[in-house]
């Protein structure tokens, strides 16, 4: 620590690095690091630093051509989403990793929402540090993929990232673990994006808009405009802008109140930005007062509406919270006219493709037939698609056009739906038109199941009666099963055993909505002299709905071995 300090940022008192890299030992505020001497060289809290190993070259500056024409203003784009492990957080990693190392820890902890996680994963991989991840039980699948691959221990939790960095915190004193965060450390590595920025264009921006969670990052570009301001690389630094989600805002709240606001709990779908906490708030809040800077708040459609026009306007695709700065500077365009804007694209979209499915209008398995794909786009459901991206669903699915035929089979499965009483929601509408689309209406059906009955028996096996329709006869036939699901598909293989043998290979049950009448999706495969078919049904009933599925699959196999 021979040519910096690491001091409280509310009470100013010197902290060992060795006792705390976290929070004040005498107060409890947050720390930051202050170096003896002002250089135009970027400064690192390290003994020994090293030119990270995994960061080769600077992320793109790119003026962003089109949107800038639409909104009438200068739009630029920080590329931080082309870092090694798709988004910002390696800059601060390489920092704390080699921190970690330098203090002679046996491993690394942390808490993530997942960005941080893959981040600290791969550099603690890199350098043969075992590394130990809390993430809460909703973090993408994506994201923790990228955290295995780095052979990271995951430690998926139950509860928000609060409930996540409480048990963690508690990890780290159990052991020799060095705790990675959004900590003094971090924010010194990510303090880069601004002396990295100034190399490339030594113009500076008007405005720098930055989606904010805890606020380390805002907090570490603020104190590196400052620290390069300091040694003569800049006159002026930008105004800086604080983007939060409506529904996780307690920053922005917290500007406004002048004091730090806490929630109990938040919830977006820029789950990279939800932080009930704010560890830095008042890094922020220094950089909002420093630079004349603002606070925004955006919609959870303002952020899909925003991402999916990044997408389609200059091919960048970003995860949710990169949406924030361009729904910001759309909603307050204003203020931003005539400004040259920056915005901070933080992290890729592949790290988060889930919320892309979700807000998407499902693409339906085609027949191999051009009659049937020409039919498809007929429908005007690639133009639905496209419209629908974030929009609610209620509307949308009424525009459908099916072909007469298939216009037939959806209002016989509403009839069939009605009957029992059901309302389909606009998630189960749009999974009974998908599933339409993939009907072959000339499909000829040997078999039709009539009746079905179940009992339950005392042994635990499930005893079952099905009647079916097959070349104008009635037959009936039961089953015991380990449950009702096998025992009547057991008794249904064994009435059709006699007119063309089948295997069933595989059986999935989709439930669309909560409730005990929710729409069911039946997905049977089966198989015969190695022909493999699968075919779907639907129904509230889900008996009834594997029962359709096997006899739909059945129907086709039976047209090609007949």
């Amino acid at each position: 620590m021979s040519h910096y300090t690491v001091n409280c940022l509310l009470c100013n008192a010197i902290n060992d690095e060795r006792v705390t890299s976290t929070y004040c030992t005498k107060c409890g505020g947050v720390l930051t690091v202050r170096y003896n001497q002002a250089s135009d060289q970027i400064q690192y809290p390290l003994a020994n630093p090293i030119p990270d190993p995994l960061r080769h070259a600077p992320t793109e500056l790119r003026r962003l051509d089109n949107l800038s024409e639409r909104y009438g203003t200068e739009i630029w784009a920080k590329m931080e989403l082309q870092n090694p492990s798709g988004c910002f957080k390696d800059r601060g990693t390489y920092v704390e990793v080699l921190k970690a190392k330098e203090l002679g820890a046996d491993a690394i902890c942390l808490a993530s929402t997942g960005n941080m996680a893959a981040s600290v994963a791969m550099y603690a991989c890199y350098f043969n540090i075992p590394c130990y991840v809390f993430v809460p039980e909703n973090t993408s699948e994506a994201k923790i993929a990228q955290v295995n691959i780095f052979d990271a221990t995951v430690l998926r939790i139950k509860g928000d990232f609060s409930a996540c960095e409480q048990l963690c915190k508690q990890f780290a004193k159990s052991g020799n673990y060095y705790l990675a965060g959004d900590y003094v450390f971090r924010e010194e590595g990510q303090k880069s994006f601004s002396f990295e920025l100034l190399e490339q264009q030594p113009y500076m921006f008007d405005t720098v808009l930055i989606p904010v969670g805890c606020g380390t990052n805002f907090g570490a570009i603020h104190k590196g405009f400052k620290e390069a301001k300091s040694a003569g690389k800049c006159d002026v630094i930008p105004q800086l802008i604080c983007v939060q989600p409506e529904q996780s805002s307690p920053v922005v709240e917290g500007i406004f109140k002048r004091k730090k606001v806490v929630h109990e709990s938040v919830s977006t779908l820029a789950t990279a930005v939800a932080a009930a906490d704010p560890i830095d708030f008042h890094k922020v809040l220094m950089g909002i007062d420093d630079t004349n800077g603002r606070a925004f708040t955006v919609s959870e459609s303002d952020i899909l509406e925003s991402l999916r026009e990044m997408a389609i306007s200059e091919g960048i695709f970003t995860e949710p919270a990169c949406a924030l700065p361009l729904a910001a500077l759309k909603l307050n365009i204003d203020f931003f006219k005539g400004h040259r804007c920056l915005l901070v694209l933080t992290g890729t979209g592949l790290k988060d493709t889930g919320v892309v499915a979700k807000n998407v209008l499902p693409s339906p398995v085609l027949k191999n037939d051009l009659v049937q794909v020409l039919d498809f786009i007929g429908s005007g459901y690639p133009i639905l698609q496209s419209q629908s991206f974030g929009k609610p669903r209620d509307t949308i699915l009424t525009q459908v056009r099916f072909s007469e035929d298939k216009q037939r089979i959806f209002e016989n499965y509403l009839q069939r739906i009605n009957k029992k009483g059901k309302s389909l929601t606009p998630k189960e509408q749009e999974a009974l038109q998908t599933l339409v689309f993939d009907e072959d209406s000339a499909l000829q059906f040997p078999v039709q199941v009539v009746d079905y009955s179940i009992i339950m028996k005392r042994n635990g096996l499930v005893h079952s009666q099905v009647t079916v329709e097959a070349n104008g006869q009635s037959f009936e036939m039961t089953h015991d099963g380990v449950g009702p699901l096998d025992s009547v598909l057991g008794a249904l293989n064994k009435i059709t055993t006699g007119i063309l043998p089948v295997e069933l290979t595989n059986h999935q049950l989709e439930i669309l909505s909560p409730g005990t009448n929710a729409l069911v999706v039946a997905t049977i495969t089966l198989s015969h002299n190695n022909t493999v078919v699968e075919a779907k049904a639907a129904s509230p009933d889900v008996i009834e709905a594997a029962l359709n599925a096997w006899v739909k699959a059945f129907a086709i196999l039976y047209a090609r071995f007949s």
